[in-house]
């Protein structure tokens, strides 16, 4: 497996646990309020594989440990994951030989670019069956469902397919 990935925080993280305020005496504690995470913070993840069904899983994988890290809450996560899935899915039955997803994270706002770029593969051949059209053509309404913009492009390297999902803002420390 050929998977090469790269995180550029852009951001400090803070300091997120309470302190000892010395001046108060022995024992006692102070706590110091958590930073939030600014709006502007700038986060990128990039990860390239051979365009395969196979290969999906391993995007998806990726995009979930990445997006765990950066501290995007669970459900958004499963939002992303579907998204990038069904993006991934497409992209390796139906475009060239490598697929590269791309994540950044600018505040609130979580942009998802999957591309697939190469020489296309060859049409199926005539003797395979084709799938049934229950089983087709769901994925791009999941992907618009999910996501506050979709927009396709198309070029002669391939095409490009950047959805933006809208993440939920973090809960106030201490909120339940």
């Amino acid at each position: 497996m050929n998977i090469h990935a790269t995180t550029v925080p852009v951001r400090s993280c803070g300091n997120r646990f309470p302190t000892r305020d010395p001046a108060t005496g022995p024992g006692a504690a102070e706590t110091v309020p958590v930073p939030q995470p600014r709006p502007t913070a700038l986060l990128r993840g990039a990860v390239f594989v051979a365009a395969e069904k196979n290969m999906v899983r391993e995007v998806r994988h990726f995009t979930s440990s990445l997006l765990a890290f950066w501290g995007v809450a669970a459900c958004d996560r499963e939002s992303a994951l579907l998204v990038v899935g069904e993006l991934g899915a497409n992209a390796a039955q139906h475009g060239g030989a490598e697929l590269a997803v791309h994540l950044s994270l600018e505040g609130m706002t979580l942009h998802i670019d999957v591309r697939d770029c190469g020489p296309l593969r060859p049409a199926r051949p005539s003797g395979t069956t084709a799938r049934p059209a229950w089983e087709c053509g769901r994925g791009l309404t999941i992907v618009g469902h999910l996501a506050d913009r979709v927009e396709t492009m198309t070029s002669g390297e391939g095409h490009l397919v950047r959805a933006d999902l809208r993440l939920t803002p973090p809960a106030p420390h201490g909120a339940i």
